[in-house]
């Protein structure tokens, strides 16, 4: 369905209300004591207790974040986001960081479907994405699924526009999203706990359980359950594969797009003699879902089935010398995926009269050492970590296993010169060796054999970043440049799949990234802007090049992008807040071949537009309403398949009736916008509603 002429009335309308309500209205209205405090940190050492409580300190912190857009900003390229953000709204990760000024979504369906973000103009598979700081990115190279990440599940997002820091190892080129679990956050004397449950469009439901208990005075437990489910049979407009011919459209229903996840985490935190803490931690993920195909080619049995698990131990050593932390532990990581589907059912997959199941099983283990000192106005950072990781065949792929070591140094510096100027460095050292399994015939024609692996070159990156501004003050701004480098991965190296071939002789990705960024607030904090110029220069980004049924990695693109992210945040009154962002870029293919060059990046609009307004109601009601619009994009490197503009309305109600119970009514995608492209065919869903009761106890 494309944008009416009322609908951009309408959202012209909501842009420039915000504008003069949250603008004006912060400049004029008087002192209330609503302000914008990003961010409030108590720490569990700096608390009063009563000398006679056996209850000892744990060394937590407590973290609130009482802004209602539920972002917490600390300068202007790094974000926290809040569950407040996502409790109850039906939104699922993608759309959530796509709220967010300089980040693009892209999604292919409804609960559980593939989604990815962009940031910045750089591409989804170049972005990091971590659970707790272990990396989720696997070896083939492709951009990693948000859509199987449960958010209730998540205490907090933090993301990181301008690099990839150095406690994540410091290699990646578009920054990095960490999705911090639900766990022993508070110090508790006596158990708490919340139950979340959800119902909505589709069969949609959810689910999710989380206590915390002090187990005895030095030992706190704390683990959370969650399920969610969604038949995704939602309707739709189907084109029957025709662009031109309207007389053959048909309303169509998803079909086989059936969702299931199960997951959970688990934390134990120990007090031990001398200082030192300890923490055990574990996070798993079980999914079942059907692989609906294409809008004109919807299939009958294609599924997908996944498992993820990761288990860490951390060991917190006691201050040295009243400036020295040191840390240490080790982090495990397996996951398996297993794709299915019979072709004279599905069309799908290669031609095959035999019901194929094919996926990769995957081991990885990561140690890690960091110590950070703090000598006055002098702050470092140093983390040494390794990583060994296998991976090997499932289902009816011929078998094959592929070994990568890796080795990593990485580290950053600080000195504040003057209350008001500090220097900031980062960077790291990486070297990767691949083993696999002495010379199998990889390549899936079975012609060639890559008898060994390539020898990796010892990659560097950095950046240097200088800030001004007191801290907390009303004024801050920072410019930084930096060298980042992503290495190719395994599958896209040597192609174990069906279908792929090897590539051994790829060169590593690389940025060049410059960015400079202001904010300022009105006193009373009431009102905060930020304002960003970034740019950056890619070169060797690796595609995957398609003939007939078979694939190949190549280095062929270079690319060059700028744009201006703002924002502003203003509560001007006590009953009303609201939030305004928006992107202007100009992402363009830079490389020597004409045809591609000058042409836009796929998937990144010129322009995008968030707008959210928030009304404090009596009774403890709260009304949200929000709009995002994005300008037209491009699915491929030649401009020619075109997906057209799209705006999405979403609203929720929320009410607290009791201390600890919330219940919330969202409405999502109102104006029940659906369309994208022909060549695109994934349909979306349109309008939908759901329900939420969240109790704590």
């Amino acid at each position: 369905m494309r944008t009416t002429s009322f609908l951009k009335a309408a959202r012209a309308a909501v842009l420039w209300c915000s504008l003069i309500g949250g603008g004006l209205c912060g400049a004029f209205a008087e002192p209330s004591g609503n302000s914008l405090e990003d961010v409030s940190v108590i720490s569990a050492k700096s608390v009063a207790v009563d000398e006679n409580s056996p209850t000892q300190d744990l060394g937590l912190s407590e973290v609130s974040a009482p802004s209602v857009s539920g972002v917490a900003v600390s300068g202007t390229d790094y974000m926290e986001i809040q569950p407040s953000a996502w409790e109850g709204r039906g939104l699922s990760a993608a759309e959530i960081l796509s709220s967010l000024s300089g980040i693009q979504s892209y999604t292919q369906g409804g609960m559980g479907s593939f989604q990815t973000v962009s940031i910045r103009g750089i591409a989804a598979r170049n972005i990091l994405i971590c659970i707790d700081g272990m990396p989720l990115n696997d070896a083939s190279g492709g951009a990693v699924d948000l859509g199987a990440i449960d958010l209730n599940n998540i205490e907090k997002i933090e993301v990181y526009k301008d690099r990839v820091p150095a406690k994540f190892g410091g290699a990646g080129i578009g920054g990095a999203i960490n999705f911090i679990t639900k766990n022993s956050v508070r110090a508790m004397r006596n158990p708490t706990g919340r139950v979340l449950a959800s119902y909505g469009s589709h069969h949609s439901f959810e689910g999710s359980a989380q206590v915390i208990a002090t187990v005895k005075d030095s030992v706190q437990f704390s683990a959370t359950a969650s399920m969610r489910h969604s038949d995704n049979d939602y309707e739709f407009k189907n084109r029957n594969g025709t662009l031109y011919n309207d007389n053959d459209d048909f309303k169509d229903k998803r079909r086989n797009a059936q969702f299931t996840e199960y997951s959970g985490n688990v934390q134990y935190r120990m007090l031990h003699g001398g200082g030192y803490f300890s923490t055990l931690s574990g996070n798993v993920i079980h999914t079942e879902a059907g692989n609906p195909g294409t809008e004109d080619l919807q299939t009958v049995v294609a599924k997908f089935t996944g498992d993820m698990g990761q288990f860490a131990y951390r060991l917190e050593t006691p201050e040295y010398f009243n400036h020295l932390l040191v840390e240490t532990g080790v982090t495990g990581k397996f996951e398996k995926n297993i794709s299915a589907s019979y072709y004279p059912l599905d069309k799908i997959g290669f031609l095959s009269q035999n019901y194929r199941e094919f996926g990769l099983a995957g081991y990885r283990l990561i140690p890690d050492v960091s110590a950070n000192l703090v000598f006055g106005q002098f702050e470092a950072f140093l983390r040494v970590s390794g990583s060994a990781e296998y991976w090997e065949s499932r289902g009816t792929l011929q078998d094959f296993e592929v070994n990568r070591y890796t080795g990593n140094l990485a580290g950053n510096i600080e000195y504040r010169f003057f209350e008001w100027f500090s220097l900031f460095a980062e960077g790291n050292i990486l070297k990767s060796i691949d083993d696999i399994g002495g010379g199998r015939v990889l390549m899936s024609t079975g012609m060639a054999q890559v008898n060994e692996s390539t020898d990796r070159d010892l990659n560097m990156g950095g950046l240097v970043q200088a800030k001004f501004g007191k801290q907390d003050s009303w004024f801050g701004a920072n410019v930084s440049v930096g060298r980042f480098f992503r290495q190719p991965q395994l599958m896209e190296l040597y192609g174990v799949y069906a279908g792929m071939l090897s590539s051994p002789s790829l060169k590593d990705e690389s940025a060049l990234r410059f960015s400079a960024g202001v904010y300022l607030s009105t006193p009373q904090k009431r009102s905060l802007l930020r304002a960003t110029y970034f740019e950056t220069h890619a070169e060797n980004g690796i595609y995957w090049v398609t003939s007939g049924n078979l694939m190949k990695a190549f280095n062929i693109n270079e690319s060059c992008i700028r744009g201006v992210e703002l924002e502003l945040e203003s509560r001007p009154v006590k009953m009303f807040q609201t939030v305004l962002r928006a992107t202007f870029q100009d992402p363009r293919e830079e490389g020597k071949n004409m045809a591609y060059k000058g042409n836009l990046l796929p998937g990144e609009p010129v322009r995008s537009y968030f707008a959210e307004g928030t009304l404090f109601l009596p009774f403890d009601l709260s009304a949200t309403f929000q709009m995002t619009y994005r300008t037209r994009i491009f699915s491929d490197r030649l401009n020619f398949t075109r997906q057209p503009p799209v705006t999405h309305y979403h609203a929720s109600l929320s009410w607290l009736p009791w201390d600890k119970t919330r219940l919330v009514f969202a409405v999502n995608n109102i104006s029940d916008e659906t369309y994208r492209n022909i060549y695109t065919p994934y349909p979306a869903p349109g309008r939908e509603y759901k329900f939420t009761i969240i109790q704590g106890f």
